[in-house]
């Protein structure tokens, strides 16, 4: 027994020693090796490598088809310690599920790639305290600079970070230093405004609102929009305004939102979501509870929906391109990254509003009855 636990050690061991052997003998390709064997300067192997100057496209194929040949892989730490960067950007969203955050982050991702910068995507599920940990992940890594679509909470972090790196908001305004970043944003409140208008020309005047994350400033305005073209309608909206639920962006919420509403004694005619996500969670429950739309209810939503065009309940939405977004964000960071101080800005994108089959004048089942079929 004792020997066949030795002849196990040894084998062991004669394997290590060997694994070691071939990793002294394998060499380590160097910027050196690419430039000899392309007939090129180091210098021009690095400005192909980084872009950063002029180079022939035919010099540029040579030294791209010899880096493959010869298996050579860029040093990252040792040119971060040389150029104090790492060209790497954070990206963090409250929800990358949402088909409108992943276009913002391809159009992001699609400006910094050609500009060799590395997009590191985390998703904190609208979760502060997962925010705080990713955003200290990323400042950990060294990260060039910071893309968020946050939570509404952890201001004191992110105005901390904004006054080291620069930082672009995604419809999440923050705290940020004079010159730390900027805002990308659509305009919450007069979108909103327009959709509550929108339902009160059919004539509803009970319109059940679903709120987001408390303390986002998409929610805050989006909210404020609403209360703003109810009041114009006579309509007071305050604490005891019985139509609303608070939420929080998610499909979840959405859903729960309905089951709420179905138990008011009062049921209302319209739904007004504060952003898609919700939207759709809301739709959910209307289908598992067998309710029509309009005819039981009319919806409508902040935010376009994807592929809303192969649906076959459209909710009236308030449309913004996530393109344009991601592109205004990615922009904003690239300017940053290449003047270093700026002015903090806010730039506003604009929206329009996309009528559906989802809104009709209240039926006299909704005014008297509730919601049966």
């Amino acid at each position: 027994m004792e020997w066949r636990q030795f002849e196990l050690s040894y084998s062991v061991i004669i394997e290590e020693e060997r694994t070691a052997l071939k990793m002294a003998e394998r060499k380590t390709v160097t910027l050196r090796d690419v430039a000899k064997r392309a007939g090129v300067s180091t210098a021009t192997v690095s400005r192909v490598l980084n872009a950063s100057e002029y180079v022939s496209p035919e010099i540029q194929d040579k030294v791209r088809q010899t880096i493959q040949e010869l298996g050579y892989y860029q040093n990252t730490v040792a040119r971060s310690l040389k150029t104090n960067s790492t060209m790497t950007i954070g990206f963090v969203t409250a929800d990358i599920s949402n088909p409108y955050m992943i276009t913002v982050a391809k159009a992001v991702e699609d400006l910094l790639h050609d500009r060799h910068y590395n997009l590191l995507v985390c998703s904190t599920e609208g979760e502060p305290a997962r925010e705080l940990d990713y955003l200290r992940l990323l400042m950990g890594r060294n990260i060039d600079g910071l893309v968020l679509n946050g939570t509404g909470y952890n201001e004191d972090f992110v105005s901390e970070i904004s006054g080291k790196i620069p930082v672009i908001l995604v419809h999440r305004r923050y705290p940020i230093q004079d010159t730390g970043g900027d805002l990308i944003d659509s305009d919450n409140e007069d979108g909103t405004y327009n959709l509550t208008k929108h339902l009160l020309r059919f004539g509803h005047r009970d319109i059940f609102v679903i709120r987001g994350t408390p303390k986002a400033s998409t929610n805050i305005e989006r909210y404020a929009g609403f209360v703003r073209a109810m009041k114009e309608a006579g309509i007071q909206v305050d604490d005891k305004y019985p139509f609303q639920y608070q939420g929080n962006f998610t499909l979840q919420s959405g859903y729960e939102a309905v089951e709420y509403m179905c138990n008011l004694a009062t049921k209302p005619t319209a739904i007004l979501a504060l952003n898609n996500t919700m939207a759709l969670g809301a739709l959910e429950c209307i289908r598992a509870k067998n309710m029509l739309v309009p005819e039981n209810v009319s919806i409508a939503a902040y935010n376009n929906i994807e592929f809303i065009e192969l649906m076959t309940v459209r909710p009236t939405i308030h449309h913004i391109n996530p393109r344009d977004i991601g592109l205004a964000a990615g922009r904003a960071l690239l300017e940053r990254l290449d003047k270093g101080d700026l002015p903090n800005r806010d730039i506003i994108i604009e929206g329009y509003l996309i009528p559906g089959n989802a809104v009709s004048v209240p039926s006299e089942v909704q005014r008297n009855r509730g919601y049966t079929k």
